[in-house]
């Protein structure tokens, strides 16, 4: 990966940094400004860090100088948020992606959860004039956190909308030096008795991504990396069984969107529609996946 270079700066607020919200920004400008734009009135304290494969227009840049935008030229979203968790000044960690648009009590909402948890996380809702592949993503990656849901603890808690205090992040440091992977991370985390706590008051929005395109090669390139990760502690022959069971992936992966989907009895009209594109995009993971025990295989043979 590139090394990351800065290409504008935010000035300091006039109130303590208590929240550094880190984005990965992978999306088309406008999301990244729409993002942007809803944290601009919540942001009294709050240090916003932007890392970006892309640069932004500098028209953009200009109108929200108080954020500091980094290039990282080809990372990966969890790459991004590596690199903007080392960079963080403040005692809580807020981590998103470009796509998403706060609720606008978002910093108020992870303020008051920290005062009771260490780790947080919220729903993540469909947002304003989604096209198909936008729902089929948004199925796909947060059919879980769509409300309603009860508060709880859950491990699986989703990195688009998750706040962590800072000093338990540091000591599980080795967990995401390739990349803060939410499973790995969680369970480091876990080890040492940390609840991880799930509020449906936390609200950030999934707004229109790059197409079905840039996210099937986003879900190719995610999936072979968590298959090198997640394959990294098994043995040979746990990873030979992982690449023989991907055939099956896609449509357990499928049938637990529509599940969830309609438990929650919320846009299960759409989950149907876009059923095949969901597929497609579980089906991309699948053989990434697979491909990234292949690869590790091939590495520990070599």
């Amino acid at each position: 990966m590139s090394s990351s270079t800065s290409i504008s700066s935010s000035s300091a607020d006039s109130a303590k940094q208590t929240v550094t919200v880190v984005i990965g920004s992978n999306a088309p400008p406008e999301r990244l400004a729409a993002c942007l734009a809803a944290l601009e009135p919540q942001r009294d304290g709050v240090e916003v860090l932007v890392y970006e494969g892309a640069p932004s227009p500098p028209a953009l840049r200009e109108r929200f100088a108080w954020a500091t935008v980094v290039a990282t030229p080809g990372a990966l979203v969890p790459h991004e948020w590596r690199d903007g968790i080392d960079a963080a000044r403040s005692e809580i960690v807020a981590l998103t992606i470009a796509q998403m648009v706060p609720a606008w009590d978002w910093i108020a909402q992870i303020r008051a959860l920290h005062e009771r948890y260490d780790v947080v996380s919220g729903a993540i809702d469909p947002g304003k004039g989604l096209g198909a592949a936008d729902w089929a993503e948004y199925f796909c990656r947060y059919a879980r956190d769509l409300r309603p849901f009860p508060g709880r603890e859950n491990l699986d808690l989703p990195g688009d909308n998750a706040a962590y205090k800072r000093r338990l992040l540091e000591s599980v440091r080795d967990s995401y030096r390739h990349g803060f992977w939410e499973p790995f991370v969680h369970s480091e985390l876990a080890k040492d008795g940390v609840v991880h706590w799930q509020a449906p008051e936390l609200v950030v929005y999934q707004g229109r991504s790059a197409g079905w395109r840039a996210f099937s090669t986003q879900r190719l390139a995610h999936g072979r990396q968590y298959g090198r990760d997640r394959g990294a502690p098994l043995t040979t022959t746990g990873r030979v069984v992982g690449v023989l069971a991907s055939p099956i992936v896609p449509f357990v992966m499928s049938w637990r969107v529509l599940r969830l989907v309609f438990g929650k009895k919320r846009y299960r009209a759409r989950a149907l529609a876009t059923l095949p594109i969901i597929f497609w995009f579980n089906l991309l993971w699948a053989y990434a996946e697979a491909r990234g025990y292949v690869d590790l295989q091939r590495d520990r043979a070599s």
